[in-house]
């Protein structure tokens, strides 16, 4: 590894050891049904495990079930691991009354739904709630929108998907980062005009665009969100308020040497245009991996540094 690849690999470990400590509790109603009690026997009442921000909730599953669920009810006498009831495929995670989606990274459900993370308050613990469902199918559309095609991944050997996903399984960074240099080389800094629909620059890859999804908190709440901020309390995000958008970016902007900027590529996204466009992106803050990412950043460094395990860029977009 030359100092170039070190120094790319630096940013890239630090987001990857990015955890999220979590808190669940058991549903009252699922307790009810496999206890006869809504109250869990001491000291299974909790259950807290870090998780890191880059994985996905079905990774959890079996240490959930192996580390708390399978000694409670061994315990309590009314199952036995061996014959216990329950089912990695049908485990979900609700957060104050709301699903959470399996194919979402942990970290993106972190951003879009915690009050206060832009404010610098952040819920942590993140109190979950397990009810007692598999591995993202997003990679595949992020490396065509990225290569013009699925081959890369499509050409994996068994042995390096395995690699691929029990490097998000086991957190184990060599794993996961051997597969993905793989999928997603590193750019350079900045490629020439002449590469930007894709090719080679400097001997290194450029891709034909930058896969990202923004995630766009729209205006309107839910009746309860409303009577709860006349109250004075926090509104609390829901995920029915934010806007999903999916838009393919070049690296370099048209017509121009300069680099795709973060705001270039919101603009482009929701097309906003006019006078007030700066205006408009100015009163707005963009999270990705927990942290707050300023709009003149390129896309191509986004694009090395804050992907999660899908390869998309996923962005939160919230008013001020």
């Amino acid at each position: 590894m030359d100092f170039r690849d070190f120094e790319h690999k630096a940013p890239l470990q630090r987001i990857w050891d990015g955890m999220i400590p979590i808190e669940l509790q058991l549903a009252s109603a699922d307790a009810i049904e496999l206890l006869a009690s809504a109250v869990l026997p001491e000291p299974f009442q909790t259950f807290y495990l870090l998780v890191p921000r880059v994985s996905y909730f079905p990774f959890m599953c079996t240490q959930i079930k192996e580390r708390w669920l399978d000694p409670m009810f061994s315990i309590s006498g009314s199952r036995t691991p061996g014959n216990s009831v329950i089912k990695e495929s049908e485990m979900w995670f609700e957060y104050r009354g709301q699903a959470l989606k399996w194919h979402y990274p942990v970290g993106l459900l972190y951003d879009m739904l915690v009050a206060d993370v832009v404010g610098g308050q952040p819920e942590l613990p993140w109190g979950l709630t397990l009810h007692v469902r598999k591995f993202p199918a997003t990679k595949l559309e992020a490396d065509f929108i990225r290569n013009g095609s699925t081959k890369k991944v499509m050409d994996l050997a068994k042995s390096d998907q395995m690699q691929f996903l029990d490097g998000l399984e086991t957190h184990s960074f060599e794993k996961y980062f051997a597969i993905r240099s793989i999928i997603i080389p590193s750019q350079d800094a900045r490629p020439p005009v002449s590469a930007r629909g894709g090719g080679t620059a400097a001997g290194r890859t450029v891709p034909k665009a930058i896969p990202l999804k923004f995630y766009m908190q729209t205006m309107s709440a839910p009746e309860e969100n409303e009577r709860a901020v006349t109250a004075g309390a926090a509104r609390q995000p829901d995920m029915s308020q934010f806007h999903v958008a999916q838009f393919p970016v070049p690296l370099m902007r048209e017509g121009s040497a300069e680099l795709t900027t973060l705001a270039d590529a919101f603009k482009l996204c929701y097309e906003i245009t006019g006078q007030n466009d700066d205006a408009f992106v100015g009163n707005c803050v963009c999270l990705s991996q927990g942290i707050c990412v300023p709009w003149e950043t390129p896309i191509s460094w986004l694009a090395d540094n804050l992907f999660y395990a899908d390869c998309f860029l996923h962005l939160v977009v919230v008013g001020v």
